[in-house]
């Protein structure tokens, strides 16, 4: 069985915030938006998956992750996260990291 090009993934993976922008506890989070492209910066106009929170009130240092699937095998992918409250309110974008789609 041959797979196809389109067949990479990459792990995603970050620390869940717990404060607002003005150092205020973060008590309505609702998901993130993992932002992805072939091109540099991929926030906040490139392609997004959304992800679920899984709680409104992060706790210090738990970790989020997530697969991307369907990218280009050996192609260099940036990405960025930005978190999205209840009221649908974004953060700023994180920094922005770069990784080869590898096959799964």
């Amino acid at each position: 069985m041959s797979r196809s090009a389109v067949d990479g993934v990459l792990d995603a993976s970050w620390t869940a915030p717990t404060t607002n922008a003005d150092g205020s506890a973060l008590t309505d989070l609702a998901s993130y938006r993992v932002y992805y492209s072939t091109t540099n910066p991929p926030c906040p106009d490139g392609p997004f998956l959304t992800v679920g929170s899984l709680t409104a009130r992060p706790a210090p240092h738990q970790t989020v992750s997530v697969k991307l699937t369907g990218l280009t095998m050996g192609q260099l992918y940036y990405a960025s996260i930005t978190a999205v409250n209840s009221r649908g309110a974004l953060s700023g974008c994180s920094i922005t990291v770069s990784a080869r789609a590898r096959r799964p």
